[in-house]
């Protein structure tokens, strides 16, 4: 049993012989080896690397209804439609079709029911069409939006309240 010892040998062998023919073993060891070394190295290195010194600066976030709309288009159009009159893709399919959202104010004695509709979108409504207490396209996701600005999601929820305001019709 003379010859140079090879670590990666007694690590790689008993996988590859059970597997690969007797003539290819000695090849695929040989190369498996080495390989699996070298991306022990790179992962090692990879991970101690040490972080940038320089603290990037966060991209400053839009607030009210510019970003409501940002917000209501990729949570919210699917069900109410991107003009929010309840006509979305989805709203065919479903049980009770969406409302309106351009007309809040007009359905409550013509004041826009902003807490209403804050308390909406944080705590869900129990709603046979949607299938829980949670609107399941976004409810709860509003929080991990952008845990590092906003922890609770209440900046996302206020400027989509914010937006929907801006769409109701006289």
């Amino acid at each position: 049993m003379g010859g140079p010892v090879r670590p990666h040998r007694d690590i790689v062998a008993p996988v590859i012989h059970a597997h690969i023919p007797r003539k290819d073993r000695n090849m695929v060891i040989s190369l498996l080896g080495p390989l699996l070394l070298g991306l022990a190295l790179v992962t090692g290195l990879t991970i101690a690397r040490p972080q940038g010194t320089s603290a990037q600066k966060p991209v400053p976030r839009r607030n009210g209804a510019a970003a409501g709309k940002e917000i209501f288009v990729k949570y919210c159009a699917s069900c109410h439609g991107t003009d929010g009159a309840g006509n979305g893709p989805a709203a065919v399919a479903m049980k009770t079709p969406p409302p309106d959202l351009t007309t809040l104010a007009r359905r409550h004695e013509g004041k826009y029911p902003a807490g209403y509709v804050g308390a909406l979108l944080e705590f869900g409504r129990s709603l046979a069409s949607h299938g829980s207490e949670v609107m399941p396209v976004w409810g709860l996701p509003f929080k991990e939006l952008d845990p590092a600005r906003d922890p609770t999601g209440q900046q996302h929820i206020d400027d989509v309240v914010t937006y929907i305001a801006s769409i109701q019709t006289k």
